[in-house]
């Protein structure tokens, strides 16, 4: 009888697996906006913002009453005019106005304990913190930061506390309508993910009152801090400050809701595989079968998003319906923000409806990780293997015994299989085999012009390029070291962060281990290059392919190199000098358009697309695109090389990532249609574009 009872729940749950493996979320793409954005730099400054935090540094020198008003006036139209982009604005016209109330003997109201503590932190002892956040963002006074991480940390740890802790959020938060609408009880217990400075954590505890609990946590210790002391001050008890990590909630309870506001965009795209997937599993450990997680983020708007992030909800929905997560209700709150709720139930099986017969594309979503990654490349790259490794290039660089070349060659060996795939490690290993060996095996491996320029360009002169970007990149040495090295090399804070990521960009594009990896040959091949073409290499770099494409398309032929940033042209055009390429002319690009003399047959663009998809604003694109293709000739063809995602068993290549499909059907809305998909190796893949008719 047990037999009996137990094999019919086996097969069902099996069934069930199956079922939930099979699932297939589908997104029907009705437009060519991007379905998920992280942009760049949300708070720019110009020079209207310089100049109104020099007068204000001045007038709170001398409380200066009308220079002030002023200053908080121009604040209060910028607080509008920029409502989606800096919320900074909003918070300094609170603060200005209060202080000038101040300032009249006119007396305000007291607002809640957080709004009190920005206001006392900001203009207390003589607005000392105010205006060291407008030296920090407006580097005024000839400012220099001692350490680039310091200055980082203080300047975000400013502007994060006056958006987070903005008097004036519910404007544009709609703080009411998510308490209005969270399921939470008194109680209960509930975790604030990247809880920030407490705004929504301060609100929660109203609700759960003292006999339920919030756990509030943040990945920034600074905030986490800052806000313990603040509760502290204040005899709250039931709100617990928790620093967790990037892959793992770091709470030890069981918790009837979780709650992430203006969060997931990072996690579905900046994070890392393992490490989102190590921080859904936390939240499926500690949240209660039947408990909620509650989603508040940005919606698409064409430029406007708030702080230039958006994600789809039915993004966020599919990745976690794979986890086990329900969704419950799916609520607008404003036109720039939306809030998810779902349930955690293990027994839960998407309902999915094939789309009805449509002309537009249908995106399929078959797994739990994101179609898209745009994080950063120090986030594969750092490693205590690969710091380790480091050092020994680092030391043999500067004295040339070579046991510590051999040491370093071996440690990169054990790491390559398992670590970094297309990252610098064999860049680093090749740098060592070469420095190392005899006058003519050297000669031999540095017959390729490009190979060459690679060593000289850093090695030359005591390897102080190379040893500079290693002394920086992996945080060798202390502070003082690497300062003294900034001021050697005349670098400093952002300077000094634009050139050692140019650095990165040439070691990882020039490596000349690039075509072990990458299978350049057989990927040329597939482009079909003929004597006497026209090509643009758009994002060239430092030119790997442009330095190929020249010598395919002969003298008769023209390279056309489009770049950005200004180090990758001056060395390019170093080494075109170097070398009398005569057949290649480099233009600066620009973010929203590619202009060049004369329409091309052939358009490149390799490791490029995942910026312009998730990163670039849906205007700046579509004027981008909408001029690639009229640059394009009628049989033109537009080719595509990125990195896209990989099965759980094959090792992912170290950075960015995008699904080809999101760029397939964006093109699609452009008039290109795709001619040619070559996988390349699992981890890169090459698409081909031709004009349609």
């Amino acid at each position: 009888m047990k037999t009996v009872k137990i094999l019919p729940i086996c097969i069902l749950v099996m069934a069930l697996m199956i079922q939930q493996a099979k699932a297939q979320y589908q997104i029907e793409i009705k437009d060519p906006s991007s379905l998920v954005r992280v942009g760049m730099d949300p708070h720019p400054t110009d020079s209207t913002d310089i100049a109104l935090a020099y007068t204000l540094l001045g007038a709170l020198d001398n409380n200066n009453v009308d220079s002030i008003a002023y200053v908080r006036d121009q604040w209060h139209k910028k607080a509008d005019a920029n409502f989606t982009k800096d919320k900074a604005y909003s918070s300094l016209d609170y603060l200005l106005s209060r202080y000038l109330c101040d300032l009249s003997n006119v007396k305000i109201e007291k607002r809640d304990v957080l709004t009190e503590d920005l206001y006392s932190y900001f203009m207390n002892d003589a607005c000392s913190h105010l205006k060291d956040y407008l030296v920090l963002k407006y580097e005024l006074n000839n400012y220099r930061p001692r350490s680039v991480k310091e200055y980082i940390q203080q300047r975000t740890f400013y502007e994060d506390m006056l958006m987070f802790n903005d008097p004036n959020r519910e404007q544009w938060d709609k703080t009411d309508e998510v308490l209005k609408n969270i399921p939470l009880h008194k109680g209960d217990k509930i975790v604030d993910v990247g809880c920030g400075f407490g705004y929504n954590s301060w609100r929660f505890s109203n609700i759960v009152g003292k006999t339920g609990t919030v756990y509030s946590t943040d990945t920034e210790a600074s905030y986490v801090d800052y806000f313990a002391r603040l509760l502290k001050r204040n005899n709250i008890k039931n709100i617990h400050p928790i620093t967790s990590t990037s892959n793992d909630l770091s709470v030890n309870d069981s918790v009837d809701v979780i709650f992430m506001s203006s969060l997931y965009h990072i996690l579905y795209t900046w994070s890392r595989e393992d490490e989102r997937s190590s921080f859904l599993k936390s939240i499926k450990k500690r949240l209660k079968q039947g408990g909620y997680i509650v989603i508040v983020d940005n919606v698409a708007q064409n430029g406007r998003e708030l702080n230039n992030c958006h994600v789809n909800p039915r993004l966020v929905e599919a990745q976690l319906g794979y986890w086990g997560f329900e969704p419950i209700s799916d609520i607008c709150l404003s036109e720039q923000r939306y809030m998810l709720v779902f349930r955690h139930n293990d027994n839960y099986i998407p309902n999915i409806t094939v789309k009805a017969a449509t002309s537009n594309p249908i995106l399929n979503i078959q797994s739990q990780k994101s179609v898209i990654h745009i994080g950063s490349l120090d986030s594969y790259d750092i490693t205590d293997r690969g710091v380790d490794a480091a050092q020994y290039v680092y030391d043999f660089m500067g004295n040339e015994q070579t046991e510590l070349a051999d040491i370093a060659i071996e440690k990169y060996k054990e790491l390559l299989p398992t670590e970094n795939f297309g990252g610098e490690y064999s860049a680093l290993q090749w740098l060592c085999e070469v420095k190392k060996a005899d006058t003519e095996t050297r000669k031999q491996m540095l017959e390729d012009r490009l190979a060459r320029s690679f060593y000289h360009k850093l090695t030359d002169d005591s390897c102080k390029v190379i040893r500079y970007y290693l002394l920086h990149k992996y945080k060798l040495g202390n502070d003082s070291i690497r300062m003294m090295s900034d001021s050697i090399l005349e670098k400093s804070g952002e300077v000094g962060r634009t050139h050692r990521s140019y650095l990165e960009d040439y070691i990882l594009a020039l490596n000349p281990r690039r075509p072990q990896w990458e299978h350049t040959d057989s990927l040329i091949a597939h482009l079909n290059i003929v004597d006497g073409e026209t090509i643009a290499d758009i994002g060239c770099g430092s030119g790997f392919f442009t330095d190929k494409f020249s010598r395919l398309v002969g003298e008769k032929g023209k390279v056309y190199a489009i770049e950005i940033k200004d180090e990758h042209i001056n060395t390019l055009n170093e080494y075109l000098n170097n070398e009398c390429i005569k057949n290649v002319s480099v233009i600066k690009g620009m973010d929203n358009a590619i202009e060049l003399p004369e329409q091309v047959d052939k358009m490149f663009m390799c490791s490029l697309y995942h910026v312009l998809y998730g990163v670039n604003s849906d205007a700046d694109r579509d004027k981008y695109l909408q001029s690639l293709v009229k640059l394009l000739k009628p049989n033109g063809e537009l080719i595509i090389v990125d990195n896209g995602p990989v099965d759980d068993d094959t090792l992912p290549y170290h950075g960015p990532y995008i699904s080809r499909e999101l760029i397939e059907y964006q093109l699609r809305f452009y008039g290109l249609h795709l001619v040619d998909y070559y996988q390349i190796i699992p981890q890169r893949y090459m698409l081909k574009f031709k004009r349609s008719n």
